[in-house]
């Protein structure tokens, strides 16, 4: 839990980014991630980790977000799940101007959990989710997937959610030291000591002086950019900067959408196991599509390949996107929200 909580009437953010999702696909770890540092409490559990909304306001240069922590919607019982019905619909009321990103998990080998398909359908029903204010996310995967794996997964996840060329972000499972290292940042975020308080104002401190190093590069760039690049370069980038950088590159090729409530959530514990049957009967179907399609499936996995060349023979600091956010915005203060439903 972040102390200090900001509330809407002093939120100066217009826009939202609403991460969706069943509990454990990792949403509050990428909210995390894109914010740049650990806000949201997230680790492995039995149970859901977030109960209750989370709302705190973050600014970075010129843009300004305010962040919602939500539960995620599928619970073992229908208490529960009523009462995450109702968080998500707190964060399309107070941000209806949103883009949505829909987490999937791909932590079992890769494949789409039926759970997350059924989820996905059940608020997509409510909200009819545009495509241009639309980003999937297949979160955790292993690194050793086939070779042709986004290219399937993008014509898998465009018949089982219905929705025809549908932006998709893949991202790699991070490994157990970077996970340790950012679990004890965040349980650092719910301790309220002295000592927790002098560590918070030296991590500060540490990472001003990185970002003050990283705009000297930037500048140093533009009279000299051989000398710049190399000041401001990461050689040894971590995973975390590098899905950071991922993520926030396909965030920005969306655009804000109004999504407007056309109904309730239409889901109860009871459906669940019919619902989930009929989702592996799709994917069963599916197999048999992805047979008949391969040239679609090389077609599509040449352009993930691309975009992961891309990233990788020009990495761009995560300022520069900021600058992005706020031009396609209008620039000025307007800045960019994030809202994370975990």
């Amino acid at each position: 839990m972040c102390a200090q909580r900001t509330t809407p009437s002093n939120s100066t953010s217009k826009h939202g980014l609403i991460l969706l999702g069943n509990s454990g696909v990792g949403k509050s770890f990428i909210g995390n991630v894109v914010l740049g540092r650990d806000v949201f409490e997230h680790g492995c559990s039995a149970s859901s980790v977030t109960h209750e909304t989370e709302f705190e306001d973050y600014a970075v240069g010129n843009a300004s977000y305010a962040v919602f922590n939500i539960p995620g919607l599928i619970e073992a019982d229908q208490e529960a799940v009523d009462r995450n019905k109702t968080e998500i619909y707190k964060a399309f009321q107070q941000r209806p101007n949103s883009i949505v990103a829909f987490v999937f998990t791909g932590g079992s080998g890769g494949r789409i959990r039926d759970e997350d398909v059924v989820a996905f359908k059940a608020i997509h029903a409510a909200y009819n989710f545009q495509p241009e204010s639309l980003l999937l996310i297949v979160n955790d995967l292993p690194l050793n997937r086939s070779p042709k794996y986004e290219g399937e997964t993008t014509i898998r996840l465009e018949g089982l959610v219905n929705i025809p060329n549908v932006r998709i972000c893949f991202l790699d499972r991070i490994t157990k030291t970077e996970l340790r290292s950012s679990e004890r940042v965040g349980s650092a975020n719910s301790n309220a000591s002295e000592k927790k308080h002098g560590v918070d104002k030296l991590e500060k401190k540490l990472l001003g002086a990185k970002n003050l190093l990283k705009q000297y590069g930037a500048s140093i760039e533009k009279r000299a950019p051989s000398l710049g690049k190399f000041l401001h370069s990461s050689p040894e980038q971590t995973e975390r900067e590098k899905m950071r950088q991922k993520l926030i590159e396909a965030i920005i090729q969306c655009t804000p959408q109004v999504h407007e409530k056309h109904g309730e959530i239409q889901l109860t514990v009871d459906e669940m196991k019919n619902l989930t049957e009929e989702s592996k009967k799709m994917q069963q179907m599916m197999e048999q599509e992805l047979l008949k399609r391969q040239a679609d499936i090389d077609e599509k996995q040449k352009h993930f390949d691309e975009l992961k060349r891309q990233l990788e023979a020009q990495p761009r600091e995560i300022h520069h996107y900021h600058e992005k956010i706020v031009e396609r915005q209008g620039g000025g203060g307007g800045g960019f929200e994030i809202c994370v439903i975990s």
